[in-house]
């Protein structure tokens, strides 16, 4: 599994989403070439089986403060996690 497809595991295994919308970007990134159809089809099952289905889009400025804030550190997780991959502290 390449290093792109881990981290886009770990981000869907949160479950911090709406299912269509990842299934969605996981389609674009199908279409792209950036992941291969057996990636995909894994990613796609995770997502079904991941999904919070109590999780809905933020609708008030302040929901909205909380989704980015949410957004960003689950961005610098991601980060750090490919960095420590690249400089071989990872599997």
């Amino acid at each position: 599994m390449s290093s792109f497809v881990n981290i886009l595991t770990r981000v869907v295994e949160r479950g911090q989403y709406v299912l269509s919308e990842m299934e969605g970007k996981i389609d674009v990134l199908w279409t792209e070439g950036r992941i291969s159809q057996q990636d995909r089809e894994a990613l796609l099952a995770l997502a079904a089986q991941s999904a919070d289905p109590n999780y809905r889009e933020a609708k008030t400025t302040g929901e909205r403060l909380t989704a980015l804030e949410t957004e960003s550190i689950n961005t610098m997780l991601a980060v750090t996690e490919l960095y420590e991959m690249l400089a071989g502290g990872g599997e």
